[in-house]
């Protein structure tokens, strides 16, 4: 009579070696959607730099049409600044 044989090689993976192949799949999961934010910071970064640019550039502008150079607002706003006190010399003008 023969001996039954056992199969040297069974069709599905011990469950440690399941788990650690899970655990595997998950740690390249997060390490790509790690690189994802990363990528994504960059991009907001460079976005947020782009768009504080535009504004600097927009706000001397808005503050010349606001103040008007010639009209009176602007008169105004020129003699309120000469009257400040001036930091060198520490007297008012």
């Amino acid at each position: 009579m023969a001996a039954p044989r056992e199969d040297p090689a069974p069709s599905e993976p011990p469950k440690a070696q399941g788990d650690a192949n899970d655990l595997a799949k998950a740690y390249r999961e997060l390490l790509r959607g790690e690189q994802a934010a990363t990528a994504l910071e960059a991009n907001l970064s460079n976005l947020e730099s782009k768009l504080d640019a535009l504004l600097a550039a927009y706000e001397p502008a808005e503050t010349t049409e606001e103040a008007g150079e010639g009209s009176d607002a602007g008169k105004a706003s020129q003699k309120t600044s000469e009257k400040k006190e001036d930091p060198q010399d520490g007297k008012k003008p």
